[in-house]
């Protein structure tokens, strides 16, 4: 399952708004892992996530404000 078919179902269950506190969270947690890794190969997983998560709570608090 990709991250945004995960994402779609939060929303649905939880609305936009504490989709968009959830997504903020999960890149924070993938903003530990990455820095807390020793390891070069899941640096990669976890850098992407990050970002992604991130952007994606960027763009449902954006959609509250409109």
């Amino acid at each position: 399952m990709y991250n945004q078919e995960i994402l779609d179902l939060i929303v649905k269950k939880y609305g936009v708004e504490k989709s968009a506190l959830f997504c903020e969270i999960a890149a924070m947690m993938y903003d530990i892992k990455y820095n807390a890794s020793k390891q070069f190969e899941p640096l990669d997983e976890y850098d992407f996530e990050r970002n992604w998560w991130l952007e994606s709570s960027l763009n449902l608090k954006q959609q509250t404000q409109q």
